[in-house]
């Protein structure tokens, strides 16, 4: 209480101290600072102190007096301290009046600070002002005190930690970080005269302010040059800070609100005023709907506008003199005498009120008009100024329809906010239409409204956030861009959830990181993300939303974003040392009347339906912008809290809520207990194939371990290592795959034969995805050789995993196209299996017989292999294991496809299809998009065709499955010849037949690519290249083609051999058309 009693007295003395220096440095200065430090106070006396410790993203500017050296040689200490302290009379309100804090005298240097202890959305562009006005400050003190001082400035924007900082005797305010440190040291580079800023604060404000680059420097303490630019002031023209430059989308979801506009437009133009109210939160396009009426202006009809500052609110009359000047046709930033001629010419001799006009206006009047105003005391100078303005409005409606546009009205000065409550009335009586936008926050554009006569026109217009395909729409719009990433999209939505403006905010990080590339007036992406930091123009527009709570809330605000973006009010009442919190509901329901978080209804979540008491963080980013406001040791207090509430609360559920456990537990760095809820929340999300959940959890119960120590968790390690590695199988990403396995080998004692063996078999499995032959033979041998030989007492483990080896073996005799040696283990196991095998087993024995008759048959499959495979797959369907099932189903599609079933091998790649996308198993699912783009082939579904390739040629390119992706490219070659597109087709064929002949081993179906090709030669009546892609077809390596088919073909290159080319080419051609017959073309 000390510290807040010294604040709170250090701030009356400051105010009164401005109050003793209002003739020197005049209302234009004193005002907006007294306004801020009673803002500050006003918080203080109410108990909303800065907490005491958090992480803030803050711009620090660094301000040097240079000259008072010169002056020390000169004149006596005493002189010199007075002259500095009387200097910092000058600049001290100027930061105050942006709602700046002054963090500490260094000498002649001051550090002040913009984003701490409170934080605004436009902190680093009231820095920059707040930095231009000291210059014309110091200006303004050498010319009243006779000195020659000068300043130079260093201004940097970033995240600091922000708290009491010192001993424990005496503690200050202050903040700490590196971008602190870098402000310190452009404030050292910068020459007198000049202002150097640092990256973030540049890229913030480029629209605002006009800069030029200054070479790179090579500060103390940077290992990198910096990227620096010095200010040179604010810009003529601004332009607006939000948005995406040189992009831009047609208005979407508005329709309704644009029609209510549109018919107040239509009664203004037959002479009937109204008040339009825009309400919302912010980003959900208030500007824009304002921008869109304007373009809907009747050509008679007069538009001024004027906008509210976040720091002009204590500014008297601020807003209104903006809308004054729109009205006068004159910029703000125009010469008095400019104001004065276009306001003298406006008023047309009405003298009555022109100084009031010209009080308002800050414009000098004659002798006689301020001798006149003189004598007016405060009131009576208020109330001519409100009938100056209300007779002005009315007589130029009355001239013409009038638009008055007051925009952002939250951050409003009281003075504005009277003279429109004044105008509101009039616009009952002349064509008036005052254009009004608020937050919703902000309740009092309503009470004007609400509290005048009902009988006022008026619309009041309540933004709500876009949908989710108007959202997609919005991000196709702007980037014009078709082949964005699902997930990046879908990232970007999620996190937006319907406000356009987080929308642009995310895209804009995106293209200023590179990951989105501007071409011309259109975009691409550069790579795929799956998670997005907070752009600091929202971690500022939020920020300052949740500073401007009071402190309880605040930190109610904060706790409950450590459970998550949803939470419970029973588990949130733990996280407060004291159980009794009689001011958590009062908390809770201030926090939804301001609409950051909201009331849930039970619904599908990990701990609904335990309490009635659950809520919601209304934005995920809100959610994210509080809870890494705090610092790394208070989280990790809470979350420890968090954990131990639930185990206190849930006791019968804490398998089920095993990964919100592991959750907390991590956070808290608790390791023990965050092995155990992580492991078993790994082991839940596998079961379930939610691979991406598992390997998070594995991940992350495997670093704690390892930071232990792995001696002390061996088991658990091999056990976590081992699940790692057959998720990351599924997934396709097999090097880690086979390191995470390796991690587990080295874990697993040489005791564990069966455990050892599991594991090489494996690595082995994981190579043979790859094509890796060698290395998965090797493996499986080490398997073979862990296992050892049966004895009397192996037990079914050991069986289970001897038959496993075996089906393996199987597998790669199959992509070795090595049929005798899957015959001959077929047979030495066959009773082994039938005798031993679980019923997953039997039925993948059944599935390589069937794989062995098949390429016996050189993939011409007879009746009884299509029965030997459906008897595979009715072993499967009783296992109850999707992983298996789907492998099962597809090699009987890829029977059919090959037995000339190709309704029946689509609809077996698809049943396949369904498991794989179930399991997370991509390496199969790019197998079935591939076969079953064959089958519609096969049956001329162009369309459909050309879907599925694509998808594989996606995945296939991902999972690097260089035979896939030239199957696809192959399939698209067809697609695209029967487009008649044969440039491309040609292309995607050779390459395709280039991907296939690079490989190791023999891939068969190269007239998947060929017939194409020869269509295409044929087309172009180059019968010697088309008999060259024919020869293909009949190498000893392809899969045969039907015997009538082939003897034609063949007849037609013999001819060819033998000179008779005209002949051959009418024999190819007839072969070609005997291929479509056949369905191959």
């Amino acid at each position: 209480m000390a510290d807040l009693d010294a604040q709170i007295e250090k701030l009356s003395a400051a105010i009164a101290g401005l109050e003793l220096q209002r003739s020197n440095l005049g209302d234009a200065i004193v005002d907006p600072a007294i306004a801020a430090l009673r803002e500050q106070l006003a918080q203080l006396e109410r108990g909303h102190a800065p907490t005491a410790d958090e992480r803030k993203l803050v711009t620090i500017v660094f301000t040097d007096v240079s000259g008072f050296t010169a002056l020390s040689e000169k004149l006596d200490p005493e002189k010199v301290r007075e002259l500095v302290n009387a200097c910092f009379d000058w600049l001290v309100p100027v930061v105050q009046k942006y709602d700046g804090t002054i963090d500490k005298f260094i000498g002649d240097e001051i550090m002040a600070l913009f984003g701490a202890p409170v934080a605004h959305e436009d902190d680093a562009e009231r820095a920059l002002r707040a930095a231009l006005d000291m210059m014309h400050a110091i200006v303004a003190f050498n010319r009243a005190n006779g000195t020659a001082l000068g300043l130079h400035l260093g201004i940097n924007t970033g995240l600091v930690v922000a708290g009491q900082i010192g001993g424990h005797d005496r503690r200050d305010y202050s903040v700490m970080g590196d971008a602190v440190n870098l402000a310190a040291r452009l404030e050292d580079a910068s020459s007198v005269g000049e202002i150097f800023v640092g990256p973030a604060t540049y890229r913030l404000t480029q629209r605002i302010f006009d800069f030029e680059p200054v070479p790179q420097l090579r500060l103390k303490g940077k290992e990198a040059p910096v990227e620096v630019h010095r200010l040179l002031g604010a810009k003529v023209a601004p332009k607006s800070t939000r948005g995406i430059e040189g992009l831009r989308a047609p208005v979407v979801g508005r329709d309704e609100e644009l029609e209510e506009i549109r018919r107040a437009l239509a009664d203004l133009a037959d002479g009937q005023g109204s008040t339009v109210a825009i309400l919302a939160e912010a980003g959900l396009g208030k500007s824009r709907l304002i921008a869109e009426t304007r373009a809907l202006l009747p050509a008679n009809v007069t538009w001024a506008e004027g906008r509210a500052l976040s720091f002009t609110a204590g500014m008297s009359y601020w807003l209104a003199r903006e809308i004054v000047l729109s009205l006068l046709n004159v910029k703000p930033e125009a010469a008095q005498s400019e104001i004065v001629a276009a306001l003298q010419k406006s008023l047309d001799g009405q003298s009555k009120i022109y100084p009031f006009l010209a009080r308002l206006l800050e414009v000098p009047m004659d002798a006689a008009m301020e001798e006149r105003m003189k004598f007016l005391s405060s009131e009576a100078l208020r109330s001519g100024i409100l009938e100056a303005l209300r007779g002005y409005v009315r007589r130029r409606a009355q001239q013409e329809p009038l638009v008055l546009v007051w925009e952002d009205l939250h951050w409003c000065d009281p003075s504005s906010w009277e003279l429109l409550e004044t105008l509101v009335p009039l616009s009952n009586e002349v064509p008036l239409l005052l254009l009004c936008a608020a937050r919703l926050e902000d309740n009092r554009l309503l009470d004007v409204l609400q509290g005048n006569d009902s009988s006022y026109a008026r619309h009041i217009i309540r933004l709500s956030p876009l949908t989710r395909d108007e959202s997609g729409w919005l991000i196709q719009q702007l980037l014009k861009i078709e082949s964005l990433p699902d997930q990046m999209r879908e990232l970007i939505l999620n996190r937006a959830e319907g406000n356009p403006f987080f929308v642009e905010e995310l895209l804009r990080s995106l293209i200023d990181a590179g990951t989105i590339v501007l071409e011309g007036d259109q975009a691409a992406a550069t790579r795929e993300i799956d998670a997005m930091e907070i752009p600091e123009t929202l971690q500022g527009v939020l920020a300052a939303r949740i500073d401007r709570l009071p402190l309880d809330n605040k930190q109610t605000l904060q706790r409950a974003s450590v459970l998550g973006r949803i939470f419970q009010r029973r588990v949130l009442a733990y996280l407060y040392k004291e159980r009794a919190t009689p001011g958590l509901a009062a908390s809770l329901g201030e926090l939804q009347r301001r609409e950051f978080i909201q009331s849930r209804e039970q619904q599908a979540s990990e701990t609904a339906g335990l309490e009635e008491g659950e809520y919601i963080f209304k934005h995920a980013i809100t959610h994210d912008v509080a809870y890494d406001s705090m610092l790394f040791a208070r989280r990790k207090e809470l979350h420890q809290l968090a954990a131990e509430a639930i185990e206190a609360l849930f006791p019968g559920r804490l398998d089920e809520l095993s990964a919100t456990l592991g959750y907390h537990y991590d956070r808290a760095e608790a390791g023990e207990r965050a092995i155990v809820h992580l492991g078993r929340a790994a082991e839940r999300a596998k079961a379930t194939f939610a691979n991406a959940e598992a390997i998070g959890f594995y991940e992350s119960a495997i670093r704690h371990i390892t930071r232990a120590g792995e001696e002390r968790f061996r088991e658990s390690g091999a056990r976590l290592n081992e699940g790692l590695g057959d998720v990351l199988t599924l997934a396709g990403r097999h090097d880690e795959a086979r390191n995470a396995f390796a991690r587990a080998l080295n874990l697993v004692g040489n005791a564990e034969r069966i455990s050892r063996s599991r594991l090489h078999r494996k690595v082995g499995f994981s190579n043979s995805l790859q094509r890796h032959f060698t290395e998965t033979a090797c493996e499986f041998d080490l398997a073979d050789q862990e296992l050892g030989e049966p004895t009397k007492v192996a037990t079914a483990g050991w069986w289970e995993e001897k038959v496993q080896i075996q089906l393996e073996w199987m597998h790669l005799f199959y992509w070795q196209g090595m049929v005798k040696e899957m015959r001959d283990l077929a047979e030495r196991y066959r009773n082994v299996i039938a005798e031993r095998g679980a019923a997953a087993q039997r039925a993948e024995f059944l599935k390589m017989i069937a794989l062995s008759m098949l390429m016996e048959s050189r993939f011409r499959p007879s009746q009884e292999c299509v029965e030997l495979a459906k008897r595979a797959v009715a072993t499967s369907d009783e296992t109850n294991n999707p992983a298996q099932a789907g492998h099962v189903n597809f090699v009987l599609g890829l029977i059919e496809l090959c037995h000339g079933d190709f309704g029946g091998g689509v609809e077996q790649c698809g049943r396949a299809l369904v498991m794989a996308e179930q399991t997370g198993d991509l390496v199969l699912q790019s197998r079935c998009l591939t076969y079953r783009a064959v089958a519609f082939r096969r049956l001329g579904d162009v369309a459909r065709c050309r879907t599925d390739a694509e998808k594989t040629c996606e995945l296939a390119n991902k999972l690097g499955m260089v035979e896939y992706i030239a199957m696809a490219k192959a399939n698209l070659a067809w697609v695209t010849w029967r487009q008649e597109n044969y440039a491309e087709a040609e292309k995607l064929a050779t390459e395709a037949l280039e991907l296939w002949h690079g490989m190791h081993d023999p891939y068969g179906f190269d007239w998947m690519a060929l017939w194409p090709l020869i269509a295409i030669a044929l087309h172009r009546e180059d019968s010697s290249a088309a008999i060259g892609f024919a020869r293909g077809l009949l190498a000893e390596n392809q899969h045969p083609l039907p015997e009538k088919l082939s003897r034609a073909i063949r007849r037609a290159c013999d001819e060819s051999q033998n000179g008779a080319q005209e002949d051959a080419a009418a024999d190819l051609a007839s072969a070609m058309g005997l291929a479509r017959e056949l369905r191959y073309l």
